[in-house]
């Protein structure tokens, strides 16, 4: 019996993935529509890195963190060589520590071991480069956790995916402008840039911070929201330096990550930003496309910001001139939970989306369960997770990232801040084919 033609609206993580697995199950009717050959500019995973842990309150995410990390660290796997394991500090304060106490007693509870609490002091003995004073931090350690550079793995899986038969259309005939229903409700697809018809037995919308802006409604759930995201090059003799430490993630301010091969030092605030205006979706908050502003990058409030986060951390690095800035924009769900589901009252549309900032660590296998719901096998406990909420959050809801949101237009200073940068940074890659 054949398979059914499946259209695949994003090539991020979730709509990769998901084309990566349904190809392996034998479906040869995948077609992965997006305005960027991969990895997508647009994609929040088209970044330096990104971090992989299986630390959360929520046992069903530390599970899935749990099988996705043991992908990430096999030498057979398609991932092979990216992970680096520096283990990471968590940093809380009022808003956040209750967040870290949950997730330690998660680890005790499943028998993790190393998950515990470190003064300032412990942690510059153990890592010397950590030079700052982190004042009136919690800081939590979990030594099992690290970083990939997430531009490399989202090509190396979107590659995968076309070799195993998946087709990719890109440029304005990959552009998606609107979805397509019949009288009944029925989604027939989605209509490109280009005037092109894009038709398909399902369709899938896994287009993160897009989502708002084709999916009518969706905006109850999800809302477009960004990261600044600064880089720092260090000089060739520090790279030896830093090279050891671990991640720094203050889930108040920012995450500084160890530098890369190349000296590259990723900066990232988690003090979201939303954009409701200057743009033609009234009432929703949508992305700011990489692809149309390529030369804005970090208002000159989160640099501010971001730099009062190095004095409290690497101080010595707090007035180093930032070589590159961007906007990382994910669709964000009211209860960060993603959303991998049927939409409702409408036939043949899905949702595989909403990263919420932590979805990136789940690319190998996130696809897996996709495909497990189009296919009517997802597992209760996951249905539930993961079904659409028209915008209730449960009342023992817990944000990691509590600082109250401001919008793009508030801010100052991040219009044409930057050149577009080229080769290291993958956001700036440009690709033709996947070839």
């Amino acid at each position: 019996m054949s398979k059914p033609s499946v259209l695949i609206i994003g090539g991020g993580v979730f709509g990769t993935s998901t084309a990566f697995h349904l190809a392996q199950r034998g479906y040869d009717q995948v077609t992965v529509v997006d305005r960027f050959d991969a990895p997508s500019k647009d994609s929040a995973a088209t970044d330096l890195n990104k971090i992989i842990r299986a630390d959360y309150p929520n046992a069903l995410y530390a599970e899935l963190g749990l099988e996705t990390l043991g992908v990430w660290k096999d030498p057979a796997s398609l991932f092979s060589g990216l992970y680096h394991e520096t283990g990471w500090i968590i940093g809380g304060h009022e808003a956040t520590n209750g967040w870290l106490e949950s997730a330690k007693e998660l680890a005790r509870k499943t028998n993790r071991p190393g998950v515990e609490y470190m003064s300032a002091e412990q942690m510059r003995q153990k890592w010397p480069a950590l030079t700052g004073e982190f004042p009136d931090w919690t800081n939590l350690y979990s030594p099992e956790a690290g970083w990939v550079p997430s531009g490399q793995a989202l090509l190396r899986m979107a590659r995968a995916a076309h070799a195993l038969g998946a087709r990719y259309i890109t440029g304005h005939a990959g552009h998606i402008k609107k979805l397509v229903y019949d009288r009944d409700g029925t989604c027939r697809g989605a209509v490109a840039a280009n005037g092109e018809f894009h038709t398909a037995d399902m369709v899938v919308v896994a287009a993160g911070a897009s989502l708002p802006a084709l999916v009518d409604g969706a905006g109850t759930d999800v809302t477009a929201q960004t990261s600044a995201i600064c880089v720092i090059q260090l000089e060739p003799h520090e790279i030896e330096q830093y090279k050891d430490i671990p991640i720094i993630d203050d889930f108040e301010q920012g995450i500084l990550f160890p530098p890369d091969e190349h000296g590259l030092i990723k900066l990232c605030s988690v003090r979201l930003v939303t954009n409701y205006n200057d743009h033609e979706h009234p009432g929703a908050s949508v992305l700011h496309s990489a692809g149309d502003f390529p030369y804005d990058g970090c208002p000159e409030e989160l640099d501010a910001e971001i730099r009062q986060f190095l004095r409290d951390t690497l101080p010595e690095l707090a007035d180093r001139p930032f070589v590159h800035t961007r906007l990382c924009w994910d669709g964000m769900a009211a209860d960060l939970n993603f959303r991998i589901c049927p939409y409702p009252e409408t036939k043949s549309l899905y949702i595989a989306t909403a990263g919420s900032n932590h979805g990136f660590k789940f690319l190998p296998v996130i696809g897996k369960y996709v495909a497990d719901m189009l296919e009517g096998k997802l597992g209760k406990e996951w249905v539930d997770l993961w079904s659409w909420k028209f915008g209730s959050v449960p009342e023992d809801f817990q944000d990691p990232h509590p600082f109250p949101l401001r919008d793009l237009a508030e801010l100052t200073g991040w219009k044409n801040r930057n050149a577009p940068g080229a080769g290291r940074l993958p956001w700036t890659w440009s690709r033709t084919s996947l070839l």
